[in-house]
């Protein structure tokens, strides 16, 4: 990756994957995917992203799956300069808990409660990037 700003999806729901690509590169965000833990660790050790959107639960199958959390920590520790948002279907309770044990600075979105508009506020709050003319 050359120019930026660019943002990693962690998502292993192909419609997410698009509908949250389609979002960001409308505002001008360069977007890389990853469907799961490996995949993320990996682009995140290839590239220097400015925002990532990530799924806690990773595996549909395994709702008690958090490598989107792993993922999440990860960046917490070691990319200091990368804005992070949860986006789940998962029990908001648990993961609002879970999210907020390791940062209480990122921002969740519920799938279920989704709004283009609200999401785009917070990521352009959060980042200062601002929609592409």
């Amino acid at each position: 990756m050359n120019s930026g700003p660019y943002a990693l999806i962690v998502e292993d729901l192909d419609f997410w994957q698009d509908a949250l690509c389609e979002i960001l590169a409308d505002i001008g965000y360069q977007v890389c995917t990853a469907s799961g833990y490996t995949e993320a660790l990996d682009a995140l050790d290839q590239n220097e992203f400015h925002l990532a959107v990530i799924d806690p639960v990773l595996d549909d199958s395994n709702r008690r799956n958090r490598d989107g959390l792993r993922v999440l920590q990860h960046i917490l520790d070691q990319r200091p300069n990368t804005y992070a948002v949860i986006v789940t279907a998962s029990d908001p309770n648990r993961i609002r808990r879970e999210v907020r044990e390791m940062s209480r600075d990122v921002p969740l979105f519920w799938k279920e409660e989704w709004d283009d508009s609200r999401f785009l506020a917070v990521i352009q709050e959060l980042t200062n990037v601002k929609p592409k003319t």
